[in-house]
């Protein structure tokens, strides 16, 4: 699903502007990014940059003509992290991938699996085979044809990677049948595992080069120059350049400024990071779909927060679209349940159940019989013939100003609502700590899910993100359900939302600015900027 937003500088300034004085929220403009006017739309994600929340400059859809394309494509290149797909942490590094390699497949903007080096995919009756038959005459830059053994040697590299290893929970083996096809096995019943085969594809051996020979529309060179693969296997791309150019950049302030002085004409950025630099120039801007999910979670062993009622009314006071608009200034996705709402497994009718409303919250309260027994403005649970009011701290990475002051913005609502919550920012090292030992009682946190939205790393006793007494056999179970039947996540979500398991908030969006006619079919996918519209020839 593609966002297409073009604007000149002085509508950028000027839409700011309006929205303190004019009735033209940041709310509504939120939404036109989000896609809802349309139709409704790890930790630290690695980008190169450190995260925050600055506010961010909203465009609205303005009518121009078209504009010519530049002869060149030009793209930020931050040349201390390299432009290896397994190790860089850089973002904008990471859009340069998008033409040099290839994966099996891409994940578009509505998380549905593209083929692009696969030909097609076979999945067994019971689920726990998935036979991969490459596509033929695909050539690396070095001239090689690939085959089945280099895909192998993808995924080790791929499987041995912080950015990618964590979604590989389920796979049993993966082995080479022939030069052209590829079987593998999971220990749990999986209908689409072809979600979570979008790593690039490089030559067997060439994983520890600082560019390993991959099969993308463009070769590097030294020189910063990306000349076009004359042996390609795809005879058109949907962009018309013959070659694109790297500016060495190192700041975000860096990047900008050359984008307003024309030496790069796209980048991608997260707006939500502390180097975020505000944009004025003569742009056009798409929404770039992440996986990235921001959530509460709850220490449940905590007297209070260990009891569902306590957990589960929250999700009623969330306003997340404000949330995503002023905190977010319109770059992510109101979510109320664990999974994109670009997803076809997003159950918009489930996921009303568990919107703002006071109505519901009061309900819930009553239900479970929790009120003000004290008199002292603090609502009360009662835990083993004794009351215990619902106050506790939130820690928080003080890491991301974004995190924080979202963090704050839940704790006032909640406070509003009758519990007293405190938040405590802490630096990394200490938050990473304060979830292993369990010292607090709810965190606001970030993760970076797989395409696949398995949820199961936060119930397995020793999942990556089990903070907080989080185990659960019953979560495992209904994860692996889901897997078997991909699409069908109405059970698993309804349990989490229901029991309060964890509280999701949002899903983050990435900016890709392009000057203006640069990129007229850009529809970027997960982990793919550069991605096109029309279909794979």
């Amino acid at each position: 699903m593609k966002h297409r937003l073009p604007a000149l500088a002085a509508l950028l300034l000027a839409i700011t502007m309006l929205c303190g004085c004019s009735g033209f929220s940041m709310e509504k403009i939120g939404a036109f990014l989000s896609g809802k006017e349309e139709t409704q739309v790890q930790d630290p994600t690695p980008t190169g940059e450190e995260d925050s929340a600055p506010k961010q400059e909203m465009a609205s859809e303005a009518v121009m003509n078209e504009a010519e394309a530049p002869e060149v494509l030009q793209l930020a290149y931050q040349q201390e992290y390299g432009l290896n797909p397994f190790t860089t942490v850089s973002l904008n590094n990471r859009t340069i991938l998008s033409l040099l390699y290839e994966p099996l497949f891409v994940v578009n903007g509505s998380f549905q699996a593209e083929p692009v080096l696969a030909d097609h995919v076979e999945v067994s009756e019971d689920g726990l085979t998935t036979t991969i038959t490459l596509r033929s005459g695909v050539k690396f830059h070095s001239g090689k044809t690939m085959t089945a053994d280099d895909v192998l040697y993808s995924y080790e590299l791929a499987n041995a990677s912080d950015y990618y290893g964590n979604r590989f929970y389920h796979f049993d083996t993966v082995t080479v049948q022939n030069a052209r096809t590829l079987v593998i096995t999971t220990k749990t019943s999986y209908e689409n595992a072809a979600l979570l085969l979008d790593f690039p594809i490089v030559r067997e051996g060439t994983g520890e080069q600082e560019v390993p020979d991959g099969t993308g529309p463009f070769v590097y060179d030294d020189s910063l120059t990306l000349e076009r693969f004359q042996d390609w296997w795809q005879t058109d791309w949907f962009l018309d350049y013959s070659a694109a150019s790297l500016t060495l950049c190192t700041t975000a302030t860096d990047i900008r400024d050359h984008f307003e002085y024309g030496q790069v004409n796209l980048v991608c950025t997260d707006p939500s990071s502390a180097a975020y630099a505000t944009f004025h120039n003569d742009l056009e801007l798409w929404s770039s779909p992440t996986t990235v999910m921001q959530y509460i979670g709850f220490n449940h062993n905590s007297k209070v927060f260990g009891v569902d009622a306590v957990r589960a009314c929250i999700t009623y006071v969330l306003n997340r679209e404000q949330i995503v608009a002023e905190d977010l200034g319109g770059f992510g996705l109101p979510a109320n349940l664990p999974i994109s709402p670009l997803s076809s497994s997003y159950d918009a009718g489930l996921a009303a159940d568990y919107g703002y409303s006071m109505s519901k919250f009061q309900q819930l309260l009553n239900d479970a019989e929790i009120r003000d027994y004290t008199q002292d403005g603090v609502l009360d649970v009662y835990v083993r013939d004794y009351s215990l009011p619902l106050e506790g701290t939130m820690i928080v990475n003080a890491a991301s100003n974004q995190r924080v002051t979202t963090a704050n913005r839940i704790a006032e609502a909640l406070n509003n609502a009758g519990f007293h919550i405190t938040v405590k920012p802490m630096e990394d090292e200490e938050y990473q700590r304060a979830l292993k030992y369990q010292n607090f009682d709810l965190y606001y946190g970030e993760i970076r899910m797989s395409s696949n939205f398995d949820i199961g790393s936060f119930f397995r006793e020793l999942g990556s993100a089990n903070y907080g007494g989080l185990a659960s056999g019953t979560g495992v179970n209904l994860c692996a359900a889901m897997l078997e039947n991909s699409g069908n996540a109405y059970d698993l979500h309804k349990w989490v939302m229901d029991k309060g398991m964890i509280c999701p908030v949002l899903f983050k969006s990435y900016a890709v600015y392009t000057t203006r006619g640069a990129t007229p079919n850009l529809s970027p996918a997960v982990d793919w900027v550069i991605h096109g519209q029309e279909e794979l020839s």
